[in-house]
């Protein structure tokens, strides 16, 4: 009886898994009939590295959609993720799909994340996390924009949907179920204006558009698909890694961020380089050293951004004064 019930599960398990496969698939397929009648560039899957944009990857090529991919440059990637990525990229090319990467660009110049640190006299953290504005966020505009945002990685995604309309904020963006674009996009070409949903004005504008093909995949749904499909994965995975991303980013926690350290040891030191020039930075601004005194060196920086002992009001008050310089 165990060994039928077993059974059982793994054939519902792969009906599940079949079922969201196709929703995928069809997810791209509305985008591009969005782009196809509003916009005149192909729709954009988003590269990290990672494996959920492994999947997403594969997901695209298998709904035989017209796309590009890009991939923004971190700076503070893991050499192993920009080695898979160049591997991914050179695939892609035989393919004859085009891929490519995005420099960062802070005011108008290009940037890196240690020079940026100095920029804004204050490290990132998870209070103020200017990082991912400038690396992660908005870097492809006025475009279909195809992400690997899955509902299971976190509280704060949760609560959204396929589609999503995009906002500078969070509580700006706009979400919406695949049944409701297809059905609200069937005959919005010809439609009167008056009529338009939220995400019919944005298309129509020309604005930017997201879709979270595997929004409700779960961890371990991704995981099945890479090894059913023999997808070639990033090499961190191997290492003890869940999760892969920039070396001692301000969201990990500090068993994460000790990994880190001893992982890729010479990032540390250009963080603690970072750290001094910011500080030099804040002196010329006359901020002193900064959240309640505990800056006395780019050390003393270093092992507080380790600690995470942010404190919230001093923070949140440098930034704002930052933003007004």
């Amino acid at each position: 009886m165990a060994k039928i019930m077993g059974y059982i599960k793994r054939i519902e398990r792969r009906k599940v898994n079949e079922e969201k496969i196709n929703k995928a698939i069809e997810a791209f397929k509305t985008a591009e009939k969005i782009v196809r009648d509003f916009y005149d560039k192909p729709v954009v899957v988003t590269y990290s590295g990672g494996k959920d944009s492994d999947v997403l990857l594969d997901l695209a090529i298998k709904s035989g959609i017209d796309f590009e991919v890009s991939h923004s440059i971190t700076t503070v990637d893991a050499p192993q993720t920009n080695r898979h990525v160049n591997e991914v990229f050179a695939e892609l090319k035989e393919k004859g799909i085009k891929a490519y990467k995005k420099m960062p660009i802070y005011k108008g110049k290009p940037v890196n994340m240690f020079s940026l640190i100095a920029q804004k006299g204050i490290p990132p953290t998870r209070l103020v996390r200017y990082c991912c504005g400038v690396f992660k966020e908005g870097t492809e505009r006025n475009r279909v924009v195809a992400l690997g945002v899955r509902a299971a990685e976190s509280s704060k995604r949760q609560n959204r949907d396929t589609f999503a309309t995009w906002g500078s904020k969070t509580r700006d963006a706009k979400y919406f179920s695949l049944s409701h674009v297809d059905e609200v996009f069937k005959d919005a070409k010809e439609q009167n204006e008056v009529w338009d949903c939220v995400i019919v004005s944005t298309a129509r504008k020309h604005k930017t558009i997201l879709v979270n093909p595997i929004y409700d995949w779960t961890y371990a749904e991704i995981w099945e698909y890479i090894h059913e499909n023999n997808i070639a994965y990033n090499e961190l995975y191997d290492m003890g890694y869940s999760r892969v991303g920039c070396i001692l980013c301000p969201l990990a926690n500090k068993r994460e961020k000790q990994r880190d350290i001893l992982t890729f040891p010479a990032y540390k030191e250009r963080y603690i380089k970072a750290f001094e020039k910011m500080l030099e930075v804040r002196k010329e601004r006359g901020k002193g050293d900064g959240n309640g005194g505990v800056w006395k060196d780019a050390e003393s920086v270093f092992k507080w951004w380790i600690e995470d002992k942010t404190i919230e009001g001093q923070m949140k008050f440098d930034f704002a004064e930052e933003k007004k310089g």
